[in-house]
């Protein structure tokens, strides 16, 4: 995933001219994305298979939309793991979704900061 880019370029040249709106969007995630990942903690922790399943898969959709494929791709092995019912991997792929959520919110606090 080290090749990946936090948010894609492609991302943001197709948000270009979009600033205000792209804006919103970064102040959305930041606020809101946190307590999901309060949840998904908290469904692994309980060993609820379907609400972790259901939270990784909402926050990979969201992920993708905002151009944070290396968060998307930590979802999607989250997800993954939870319909196999491995929580061992789960527990690692989650550890892997909060560094990258980190790198997200680092991210798009600069980006709000210069603009």
């Amino acid at each position: 995933m080290n090749g990946i880019e936090v948010v894609e370029s492609r991302f943001l040249e197709s948000m270009a001219g979009k600033q205000p709106f792209l804006k919103r969007m970064f102040t959305t995630f930041i606020s809101q994305e946190p307590k999901r990942i309060q949840e998904i903690r908290e469904a692994l922790r309980l060993g609820d298979v379907e609400r972790l399943r259901h939270l990784a898969h909402a926050l990979k959709g969201g992920a993708a939309t905002m151009g944070v494929a290396r968060v998307r791709d930590c979802c999607l092995q989250l997800e993954n793991a939870s319909k196999a019912g491995d929580f061992a991997a789960a527990s690692s792929h989650l550890e892997d979704l909060e560094k990258e959520m980190r790198s997200a919110y680092a991210f798009m606090f600069t980006y709000l900061a210069e603009h």
